[in-house]
């Protein structure tokens, strides 16, 4: 969970956000269980919560697809609709001087499910440029086995740390 991770490093007010009353539940109580209740409070709303902040965090799904299972929410995005809607209001929600931070891997780009371009018009049309990125090459073992179907995109995969900026 992002909000622990950042609570964590230092963050002093974390507000995490689901839209599902599960995720939104298992979020509450890893946050009471990690002792960080006091500094992570979780709210069920779609994206945003009210106001602006210094710091926003989006980890959206990464492809944009239909999920056929509640597992497949955390992997599938319908028509990229988070991603969208984070990128879209993500510029009235910051502070003057914030920055969101969107986590995005590019294997929807191997898949030939979204171009790079795509991802960049996004940016632009929402008016955020781009003040960095930080970029991961994968980790897991299915990027090293060739008996996995999607072994060729695993491999290629790149997870980045957009930090978009108004």
């Amino acid at each position: 969970m992002l909000a622990a991770v950042l609570a964590r490093r230092g963050v002093r007010r974390v507000v995490a956000t689901d839209l599902d009353e599960r995720a939104v539940a298992c979020a509450a109580e890893n946050v009471a269980r990690l002792g960080l209740a006091e500094r992570v409070e979780v709210v069920r709303t779609d994206l945003f919560p009210p106001g602006r902040a210094p710091l926003v965090v989006c980890n959206p799904p990464w492809l944009p697809a239909k999920p056929v299972s509640p597992l497949d929410h955390a992997v599938y995005d319908p028509g990229g609709r988070m991603l969208r809607g984070f990128l879209d209001g993500l510029a009235e929600h910051l502070e003057p001087e914030g920055e969101g931070w969107l986590v995005l891997s590019d294997l929807a780009e191997h898949l030939g499910l979204r171009s790079r371009a795509e991802l960049l018009e996004a940016f632009e049309r929402a008016g955020l440029r781009v003040a960095g990125r930080l970029d991961v090459p994968p980790r897991h073992s299915r990027s090293r086995d060739p008996g996995d179907p999607l072994h060729a995109a695993r491999a290629a995969e790149v997870t980045s740390l957009w930090r978009l900026t108004r």
